[in-house]
């Protein structure tokens, strides 16, 4: 196997977006540059992330005003891994975290974003990848007994 650089992989271009924006800015720029992450910043230092999930599940639950601030939807415990690990590390964080998109440092500054699709792109740890996909997508099974009151379904 191969051992490449995290540097080779990442997205070293970062988009990110200030904290004061709205919920509306945020989904645009995710739109306009198909991206489901962003770092959040004030005053040029990352102080939070968002993703595409956390704007359709946590954010709308909670509120339609489209104009509301995202520092009060971001996530602030931010995940970062230094640009001297390797691959298999970068997928242990993400199992433990389970997440897809991890920061990447050099000396606390930000420097890339890998993300788990970077992984499963370049790299041949089929195995790894695998068991990080598992870990992350592990569904409880819903065990409500509520009953359906449709008797019949159409297409």
């Amino acid at each position: 196997m191969v051992i490449l650089m995290l540097e080779a992989i990442m997205s070293k271009d970062i988009i990110s977006i200030n904290e004061e924006s709205s919920i509306q800015e945020v989904a645009a720029k995710m739109l306009t540059y198909d991206v489901g992450f962003l770092p959040i910043t004030r005053k040029n230092k990352i102080v939070g992330v968002i993703t595409d999930r956390d704007i359709a599940t946590t954010t709308f639950k909670n509120t339609t005003n489209l104009d509301i601030q995202i520092k009060d939807y971001m996530h602030k415990h931010i995940i970062s891994c230094d640009k001297a690990k390797d691959v298999s590390d970068v997928l242990q964080i993400m199992r433990k975290e389970k997440i897809k998109r991890i920061l990447i440092t050099d000396k606390k500054k930000v420097i890339g974003i890998i993300s788990l699709s970077d992984i499963i792109n370049n790299c041949d740890v089929y195995e790894e990848i695998l068991k990080t996909l598992r870990q992350i997508f592990t569904v409880n099974r819903n065990t409500d007994t509520y009953k359906t009151e449709i008797d019949e379904f159409y297409l």
